[in-house]
């Protein structure tokens, strides 16, 4: 009987110690840690409503036994890559304390901090967009609009290359607006857009170029700047009753927004011959107009011609 209890005090000693143990062991595992290098943001930029200008930052591991340097920077890079700042789950964004936690609250995650001097070596270290280049031309979005389901809302947005030498900052930029124009939003073959990170790809992942809304003072002119729509958009919106169609041109019911092109026309008189356009039987335009399905565009003649385009409203 003696010995049983001296076993079972002993047992309870030991468990005492363990329990007195186990809060200092999971705190030493879970102390945050300076990754050695810093990260460098190449231009002002977001995630989500977290704003980190240009420069060189410092992370921070709030955990470095749940997390690497190396896998804080990757993550970092994608984050700055996301189109909208909804990260994937279960990572959330606390803009005020500039920290990305594994949920909210998390203890898994990290923290960034504009970092006292220039860049240096070790794990944790990286930039945004590496391997491609931020164009410096700003490209102006007039109105809200869309390519297929993807929404673009109006505003500023910089144009940064996948990688160099491939495309030109002029032709991602002549690239963007001719997608911005597309009817349907299905791209031409071999262009793919990449929703998540609004990159677009011409058959690689490291051809193309991606979008995201303008951060900073805005520069009207240089590499990738331009204007969408070109023209003149008409107020108000036109309602087709049905499901319709104009020669190849597939129009759903809806409502459609008409824009002018060139000049010649006013957007009373582009109403009145899309609803004659509309109506024809057979679908064929009366000379000289001509019809680009691709564009939803009808010109009275040649591309230079008066003219409107049609796409559907979203």
């Amino acid at each position: 009987m003696r010995e049983r209890t001296r076993s079972l005090l002993l047992v309870v000693a030991v468990l005492a110690v363990f329990a007195l143990a186990a809060p200092s062991v999971a705190s030493a595992q879970a102390a945050p840690a300076a990754c050695p290098a810093t990260f460098e943001v190449l231009h002002d930029d977001t995630v989500g409503a977290l704003y980190l200008p240009k420069g060189h930052y410092t992370i921070t591991l709030l955990d470095s036994a749940a997390l690497s340097c190396a896998e804080a920077s990757d993550l970092l890079r994608q984050f700055l890559e996301d189109w909208d700042g909804k990260l994937p789950r279960p990572w959330v964004v606390d803009a005020a304390g500039a920290r990305f936690t594994r949920g909210a609250n998390g203890a898994v995650g990290f923290s960034v901090a504009p970092a006292g001097g220039g860049g240096g070596g070790g794990g944790g270290g990286g930039g945004h967009h590496p391997s491609g280049t931020a164009c410096p031309g700003t490209f102006q979005v007039l109105h809200n609009d869309s390519i297929g389901d993807f929404l673009v809302p109006k505003g500023n947005y910089r144009i940064t290359l996948l990688s160099v030498g491939r495309i030109t900052c002029s032709q991602a930029s002549a690239y963007f607006a001719r997608f911005l124009q597309d009817f349907d939003g299905v791209l031409p073959t071999p262009w793919v857009l990449d929703e998540e990170t609004a990159s677009f790809m011409r058959g690689s992942r490291n051809v193309g170029f991606r979008i995201k809304g303008w951060v900073g003072p805005v520069n009207p002119s240089g590499g990738g700047s331009g204007t969408h729509p070109t023209g003149n958009r008409c107020p108000g919106t036109f309602r087709v009753l049905n499901d319709d169609s104009i020669g190849k041109l597939r129009l759903r019911k809806g409502r459609y927004r008409i824009t002018l092109v060139n000049r010649g026309l006013s957007c009373r008189r582009a109403s009145q011959l899309f609803t004659s356009f509309l109506q024809d039987f057979e679908g064929d335009l009366p000379r000289p107009w001509k019809l680009n399905v691709q564009t939803g565009t009808f010109t009275r003649g040649g591309s230079r011609s008066p003219g409107f385009r049609v796409k559907p409203a979203s």
